[in-house]
């Protein structure tokens, strides 16, 4: 993680990607909920406000086009909100529609993503920096995040540069890369299928395993080198 300044003289916190990786994994692993091959479903209401102190208010009265927003008010416990309707058709219908629950995780895992990532933005003592002072830091940035519909999903961007972190965040909160890793060479080798059609079925499978869209289980294959339209010999590589 580095600061640096835009051209416009704008202040930006950058992260490599593997680094939002690690960040998470290690998140997880010390509030013990890292996911297993066995328990593959990252509980995220417990590191909410377990490990990230965060208040979590899962029915929220929102606008339509806003999924959720995190807000941080100086050094108090950052406050996460979720739109009712989402969680509400999440949680509470006999039978969510396709993809409802994948979306509600998603913004669960999107809003503890801005919390893990850019805490640091607006408390003190997490800001203090070599090459900028903490009052500099607090002063830049608007301390609540209202995260809209587009702004919300994995591979999700152009866009402000919190959401596309937030969104990086979310797929390794939601299928930490090790553990994806191995669930897919697992259940890739019970695939009988070929190219395009074994690419979908697992996804499917993983999407289910996992608690996620099968959009973002795709896309997680893609990222990390695991979809194998092209050749199914593909799917066998090292996991780290």
């Amino acid at each position: 993680m580095k600061w640096y300044r835009t051209a416009d003289g704008n202040l930006r916190l950058w992260y490599e990607t593997d680094e939002i990786e690690q960040i998470a994994e290690d998140e997880l692993r010390v509030a013990n909920l890292l996911p297993t091959t066995a328990a593959p479903v990252t509980d995220l209401e417990r590191f909410i406000e377990g490990r990230l102190k965060a208040d979590l208010d899962l029915f929220a009265e929102l606008p339509g086009d806003v999924l959720g927003l995190t807000q941080f008010d100086d050094d108090k416990r950052p406050r996460i909100c979720i739109n009712a309707y989402l969680s509400t058709a999440a949680l509470e219908a006999e039978r969510p529609a396709a993809g409802i629950v994948g979306r509600w995780r998603a913004t669960l895992a999107h809003e503890a993503s801005h919390v893990m990532l850019h805490r640091m933005l607006f408390v003190k003592d997490l800001a203090q920096d070599q090459l900028f002072e903490a009052p500099d830091v607090r002063e830049s940035f608007d301390p609540l995040m209202r995260c809209l519909r587009r702004d919300v999903g994995y591979g999700r961007g152009p866009g402000d540069w919190r959401e596309v972190q937030a969104n990086a965040g979310l797929a390794a909160l939601l299928m930490p890369r090790r553990v994806f890793r191995r669930l897919a060479l697992s259940e890739g080798a019970q695939i009988v299928e070929a190219g395009a059609d074994r690419d979908a079925e697992l996804s499917r499978r993983l999407s289910e395993r996992c608690a996620v869209s099968r959009q973002a289980a795709s896309i997680r294959l893609s990222t990390l080198g695991l979809a194998t339209a092209s050749s199914a010999a593909a799917m066998f590589v090292s996991v780290e």
